[in-house]
């Protein structure tokens, strides 16, 4: 019942984190400061080559097309046709909103330890491992987000 308890918390949650996410105001988002900005260490995403995130960040779970499926209009397309600088500068802010949901998500599945002890502190884990994968792959996109849409400001 506990291990229920914190599937259903979990799901619950990240429901509920989702459609902040969408509501959230774009304008406040500010992608070139903490905690969006890379860090000095990130070397703009490249860091994130030595674990081979272009390999793998595919083959994830993406629950926005299940969600694009049913509301079609709810979430932006993630590709970008034709190089338009308003569309790369929605994608970077999405992917600001996609880092903080994935962040406050793996924050909230802490509770788990509360509803189950031992057990719920080994689900919170495995969470936020989870979510880390995410975070990462946000943190990996937004510099090549950001790089293509200062190429489009040039020209």
């Amino acid at each position: 019942m506990n291990l229920l308890n914190c599937v259903l918390y979990i799901i619950i949650t990240g429901i509920v984190i989702f459609f902040i996410g969408r509501i959230f105001p774009r304008k406040w988002i500010k992608e070139n400061k903490f905690p969006f900005k890379s860090f000095k260490w990130e070397k703009d995403g490249k860091i994130y080559d030595r674990i081979k995130i272009k390999k793998w960040k595919t083959r994830l779970p993406d629950a926005s097309l299940i969600i694009g499926r049913f509301f079609p209009k709810f979430l932006p397309k993630k590709r970008i046709e034709g190089a338009k600088k308003a569309k790369v500068a929605v994608l970077v802010k999405e992917s600001c909103i996609a880092e903080s949901t994935h962040f406050l998500s793996a924050l909230a599945g802490l509770f788990c330890i509360k509803i189950w002890r031992f057990w719920g502190a080994i689900v919170s884990i495995i969470w936020a491992l989870w979510n880390m994968l995410f975070i990462l792959i946000q943190r990996y996109n937004r510099p090549r987000l950001i790089a293509t849409q200062n190429k489009i400001l040039i020209a």
